[in-house]
């Protein structure tokens, strides 16, 4: 790569970058995640010519799934074990959120079905942003609803949860030895690639979850990976979004708004609704169902349940759960649900 060539992939870089620190020091959810995307959205409003050369992307993507594969070890899979009619209205609930949040934005606003289908997928976004991305579908339109709906999310959902509770200790982290990074990470691109060979959405975020998944289920490499890793691929899936975000103009944005207001909206209310049924039925206490079945980021919600006070394992174990059914169905969402675009 020719010096001209770099120089706009370090500005890109730099860009989100700063939006990332930004997003950090104000406290906001998920920082690198979204303050990346949205550093750069700003700079190209700006002029930046933002670029995000593939193999970067793939790396962000592969470490996001190494990630996310970490939090399925022996503990997770027994929690899931012990949470089967929560779980299983979760899944009613995360279909009923779908079709709803997508007749919303077809209905109302006449998107098309590819980007409402995106955009109205609860509670994945670092996977349904990778996916879409593989799928051809308007990523700055999916990208924008789903940020929007976090926000607003983790702004409101401590008021609404006011709910007194005794706070538990959160359990220590135990952290993958160097050898063991490196064997999960080696895994990881084995499976990624060969999910890339045999033409499989998102293969890279896909395949590091699975090899991941598998080695910490089975206990073979026990730990998670060091903090950085996870920020790192939040801060690459960020800037990989932003950059797609491009032809999206000011005036675009505003004629966002109202549509992810109310996919906002109806989103939350449908998972409300599933959350007192579930506090209804299985009398789980109505914070953690709250917290547990909100259509927001993982990252964000899991945090914000420790943060409450809640129950870590029931919150944790019901984003993770919703996570890897949302992440291993997208292929065959795509493949079933997805119309060939014009």
């Amino acid at each position: 790569m020719s010096i001209s060539e770099l120089r706009p992939v370090l500005l890109t870089l730099v860009a989100g970058g700063l939006g990332g620190a930004a997003f950090l020091l104000a406290g906001l959810p998920a920082p690198w995640l979204s303050g990346s995307m949205v550093g750069i959205a700003l700079a190209q409003a700006a002029g930046l010519r933002a670029t995000m050369p593939d193999p970067l992307r793939d790396v962000g993507m592969l470490f996001a799934g190494v990630v996310m594969g970490s939090a399925i070890t022996p503990e997770m899979l027994q929690a899931l074990g012990r949470y089967p009619g929560s779980l299983l209205i979760l899944a009613l609930t995360t279909l009923a959120i779908t079709l709803g949040g997508r007749f919303t934005l077809m209905r109302f606003f006449g998107w098309d079905a590819n980007s409402a289908l995106f955009a109205s997928l609860p509670g994945a976004m670092s996977a349904v942003l990778a996916t879409a991305a593989s799928a051809g579908v308007d990523m700055a339109r999916v990208a924008t609803v789903q940020a929007f709906r976090m926000f607003v999310l983790v702004a409101i959902l401590p008021s609404i949860v006011a709910i007194s509770v005794k706070t538990g200790a959160i359990p220590p982290h135990q952290f993958l030895t160097i050898s063991g990074f490196a064997l999960v990470m080696g895994a990881g691109l084995i499976v990624a690639l060969l999910f890339d060979r045999l033409n499989i959405l998102a293969p890279f975020l896909l395949g590091g979850m699975l090899a991941a998944g598998v080695l910490h289920a089975t206990a073979l490499v026990p730990g998670a990976p060091p903090a950085f890793i996870a920020d790192v691929s939040m801060f690459l899936i960020g800037v990989f979004a932003g950059s797609r975000l491009g032809a999206l103009s000011l005036s675009g944005l505003k004629a966002l708004f109202l549509p992810a207001l109310a996919l906002f909206f109806v989103t939350t209310a449908i998972a409300a609704v599933g959350a007192l049924f579930t506090w209804w039925l299985v009398a789980t206490p109505l914070a953690e169902a709250l917290v547990a079945y909100a259509p927001g980021g993982l990252e964000a919600m899991v945090v914000l349940g420790m943060v409450l006070g809640l129950d870590p394992l029931y919150v944790s174990s019901h984003h993770i759960g919703r996570f890897l059914m949302i992440a291993f169905g997208l292929p065959l969402i795509a493949r079933w649900f997805i119309k060939p675009s014009d």
